[in-house]
Formats: structure tokens, sequence, C-alpha cells
């Protein structure tokens, strides 16, 4: 669901659905658990969220989401910050704050915390509602947990993460292309073995794994979203073996192309 362009955007993941690459939001985030849980990596710190928990993200953090044992059911609720307030107050109570706080997570069985979760849960409620005071009650509701939010305390940029932020978007934006080890530690200024320790330490994963990863992540969005055959998938990715991709395809989602698209659609 979109609200005045992208001003709220909510979107609801499960295991089928979630990807599991790096994520850099541009948005401040709040990750509802409904059901189930979720394992993810916030600047490479490890976090277990359980059903009813919140965990509200700053902007520009590195958020990688597990692979998921059982199931769940997770929404997503980016908002622009600017867009709740005011230029003069977005001055004031926005542009100071964006990035420097990092994340926090709100658990149920806090009492201290339990009124900005009932905040959060009447916000998404209300969006589900149509009126012409959807989006002023959502607005003001947000703005309150942005009031909490700011209030948060400042936390200072893991060192190396502008290094691995580097290395992420690089990878994203030459998922088409077969990259080497030497592609991506040239990207963040390190060695081979500096740039594999840093994958390890910020995502669990190895540098090249992640490739895979991110070029599969690819491959399902065209298998769903397109009527590209497989083969006409593989070619877009660069594979020059059809069956070769198939079987990296399947390493990563668990079936075939052909299965994953009969399941998505």
């Amino acid at each position: 669901m979109n609200l005045e362009e992208n001003m709220i955007d909510v979107q609801t993941w499960t295991e089928h659905t979630i990807e599991t690459s790096f994520m850099t939001n541009s948005a401040f985030q709040m990750w509802l658990v409904i059901a189930g849980r979720v394992m993810l990596l916030v600047n490479g710190t490890a976090i277990q969220l359980d059903a009813g928990m919140v965990l509200m993200v700053d902007c520009g953090q590195l958020t990688k989401v597990e692979r998921a044992e059982g199931s769940f059911h997770l929404k997503v609720v980016s908002v622009d910050p600017f867009a709740l307030f005011s230029p003069s107050l977005a001055a004031q109570y926005v542009t100071p704050y964006v990035g420097m706080i990092g994340y926090h997570v709100l658990h149920p069985t806090d009492a201290g915390e339990k009124a900005i979760l009932d905040t959060i849960d009447r916000a998404v409620r209300r969006l589900k509602k149509e009126s012409i005071f959807t989006l002023l009650d959502v607005t003001l509701q947000l703005a309150v947990v942005w009031r909490y939010w700011i209030q948060r305390p400042s936390v200072t940029r893991r060192h190396g993460q502008e290094r691995m932020q580097r290395m992420i978007s690089y990878i994203h934006d030459h998922d088409t292309m077969k990259l080497s080890l030497e592609d991506i530690a040239a990207v963040g200024g390190l060695s081979r073995a500096e740039c594999c320790r840093y994958f390890t330490k910020w995502g669990d994963t190895s540098p090249l794994a992640y490739v895979q990863d991110v070029r599969m992540q690819r491959a399902a969005r065209l298998l769903c979203e397109t009527n590209l055959s497989v083969a006409e998938v593989a070619n877009q990715l660069g594979f020059t073996s059809v069956s070769h991709f198939v079987q990296t395809f399947k390493k990563v989602h668990i079936r075939t192309p052909l299965a994953y698209r009969k399941q998505k659609t």
C-alpha cells in the first residue's frame, strides 16, 4: 500500500517472499512481526524478532534477513519523516536526527514501550481503512512515533560501514555481471582477505556467495514479474549454460526456476 507517492509504504513479507540480500533503507522503517520469528543482522549485529516485537530502523542502516526455517508474517512500514511535519518543524525535529540513531527493538513485555507499540499498531490498522481522514490520522500517529524515536541516544557508525555499503551497492548495481573477489575488494579499498572478513563480520557470508544470492534474487523477480523463459532469464544474468543456472537457482531457492514460478504465480 502506498500513500501520497510513497510518503508511507507498507509491505507484507513472509518466509516465501522476503529477500535475504542486504537492504540499505532510504526511509525510517518499522518492522512489525505479526507471527513467527525473524532472524536478521543490522549493521552486523544479530537480532531475533518474535511475534509482537517491532524493529525501528534509521535511514542508511545495513539490514540482512537470515534464511527462515519456520513460517513468519512481517509488515514493514517505511516512512519519509520529512513528510510528517511542516518545513520549519522538519528542520528542527527531523534534519538533525536522520541517520544518527541506528536502530532500536521494542518489546511488548516492556511496560515503558507498550504505549509506542500501541501507537504503531493503531497506525497500521488505520491504513487498512479508506476514508478522507486516513492520511491525516496516520500522519499524526507516526509523528508521535517519530517523537519517541528522536529521544533515543545517538550512535556512532560502526567502523567500516561505509566501505561495506559501497561494496554492497556495487554488487547490486552489477548483478548481471560475473564479479570477481578482486572487483569487490577494490571497491572497498581492501585486500581480498580483508574483503572476506568484512562479509563474514557484517553478513555471515562470503563476497562471492553474496553475489550469487543477489543474482538469484534478481532471477526470482524476473520469473515472477515477467514472461521471460528460463533460458532468457539465464541469458540476462550472464549464464552461458541453462543447466548451470537451474542448479545455481535451486541451491538458493530450494526449487527449480519453473517450480518457483508456478508457486509464486
